[in-house]
């Protein structure tokens, strides 16, 4: 069997020999170069499995090595050394399309792992994708318009990287759909998902919760249980409103994820873990670090690629087959035939606004399965509120089964009617653009908290953070 063969990029002959020796331990070839014309010049004359390479050179930086191997489209993944807490250093890399990042002083425990994994990746076998594996971004998300082609796209790319991966958007505007999606298309796909929602785990059980405990740890630790990190192992950890961790777990999370290694509660001995961490919330995360509530490091760990999910008043178009697909999907249990929408039902779909998104529209259309007559849903059925506002639309019509609908809504009926809508559209607006708190949102617009909360009572519009 042929040996792998590892390119080491460092200017320092020490720390070239230290890694050499490491890599020779492992059954490993080696060859080494001084400098970024060097590295660039064994590139062309031979294949690596794996080219390791410090940031800062004599005549260049690594990342200079990084762009080479990406414009060659080689296959060779690259990890990049970089300074003690040199983040920036270590985000420009992955971003640039670097398979990961050591920090030095170089661990050795650290770096037998990145290799092994790097070389496990590169293994032709192991790049092809599973067999029995038929998902594509496409088909797990639903959509024709722009932002969700260009959405489908950023997928296709993220699933064949490493790198951490952190998801925004609203709520219910699919981000653990499109985290899904890009695990089932990478190699990582035959190995678990798990999501995990970090708002919804009490502070004192998060550590034994993420890094597992070991039997007599605390009282009702009856036997060894593994954590989040284990169960995921292999595969994708998926960290749902990672912006609600509290700060100590912020702490032992980046180390977790720097360091690849977990201790169990309990226990003195540490364990190699092998995820991809991709993580979302519906909050503004950088301004989260700006008023100190999410550490900055942390951060810099999380957000190397930003996927936005756009909100589905920006991408009506899909409207369509978004009801049809979650349709199919509620009757396909019962196996009762698929309901139809009357035109008033998608004229009043075509108008509201959709604060909660996808996750909204499926809350609708279950109901309305429930409640309709002769397999046909109305508006009546939908029951969305009357005052819903209408959302301009930049087209002057949806497509729904091949014909045209009109986008002109209805004159209100009467005057109060009118101001409602557009009192209720003014605090829709207001708690979107300042995160669902309506303390900010009642600032906003000039009034009291308690008189926005007594018009959104009045006007039905819900303020639980969804």
């Amino acid at each position: 069997m042929t040996r792998p063969r590892i390119l080491i990029v460092d200017d320092e002959p020490d720390i070239r020999e230290l890694i050499d020796l490491t890599l020779a331990r492992m059954g490993m070839d080696t060859d080494c170069a001084g400098s970024v014309g060097e590295a660039i010049g064994f590139l062309k004359a031979r294949n690596y499995q794996l080219c390791l390479t410090d940031m800062r050179l004599p005549d260049g930086e690594g990342l200079e090595i990084v762009r080479h191997i990406s414009e060659q489209s080689a296959p060779t993944p690259v990890a990049v050394i970089t300074a003690y807490g040199s983040a920036e250093n270590a985000v420009s890399a992955l971003k640039a399309g670097a398979f990961d990042y050591l920090s030095k002083p170089v661990s050795l425990e650290s770096l037998r792992t990145l290799v092994r994994h790097a070389i496990h990746e590169n293994n032709g076998e192991e790049r092809k994708k599973p067999r029995g594996n038929k998902e594509t971004p496409g088909r797990m998300l639903s959509g024709i318009s722009p932002a969700m082609a260009k959405v489908s796209a950023m997928i296709g790319k993220l699933a064949q990287s490493q790198a951490p991966i952190y998801i925004s958007g609203e709520s219910g505007s699919g981000k653990e759909v499109a985290a899904r999606a890009i695990h089932a298309s990478s190699n990582r796909a035959q190995a678990p998902f798990v999501p995990v929602n970090c708002g919804a785990i009490p502070e004192n059980l998060m550590e034994s919760e993420f890094f597992g405990y070991k039997k007599g740890a605390f009282t009702g630790a009856d036997s060894e249980r593994d954590g989040f990190f284990q169960a995921a192992q292999g595969g994708t950890l998926f960290l749902d409103e990672v912006a609600d961790l509290p700060l100590p777990m912020q702490v032992k999370l980046l180390r977790a994820i720097q360091e690849k290694k977990v201790r169990k509660v309990g226990t003195p001995v540490e364990e190699n873990v092998d995820v991809r961490i991709i993580s979302a919330t519906h909050k503004n995360l950088g301004s989260c670090v700006e008023t100190g509530v999410f550490r900055q490091d942390l951060y810099y760990r999380l957000n190397v690629i930003e996927l936005a999910m756009p909100p589905l008043r920006e991408r009506r178009e899909d409207i369509p087959e978004l009801v049809e697909a979650i349709l199919q999907r509620i009757t396909r249990a019962s196996n009762d035939p698929v309901p139809k929408l009357d035109e008033s039902a998608w004229n009043m779909l075509n108008s509201y606004q959709f604060p909660g998104n996808v996750r909204e529209l499926e809350n609708i259309l279950e109901r309305a399965t429930a409640l309709c007559v002769d397999n046909l849903i109305s508006a009546d059925d939908l029951r969305l509120d009357l005052a819903a506002p209408v959302v301009p639309y930049a087209n002057s019509g949806i497509h729904h089964g091949g014909r045209r609908e009109s986008r002109r809504a209805s004159l209100p009926e009467t005057l109060a009617e009118y101001l409602d809508r557009i009192e209720r559209a003014v605090l829709l607006d207001a708690l979107e653009k300042t995160e669902r708190s309506p303390l900010e949102a009642a600032s906003l617009i000039g009034i009291s908290p308690e008189s926005f909360r007594f018009r959104a009572k009045r006007l039905r519009v819900n303020l639980r953070s969804a």
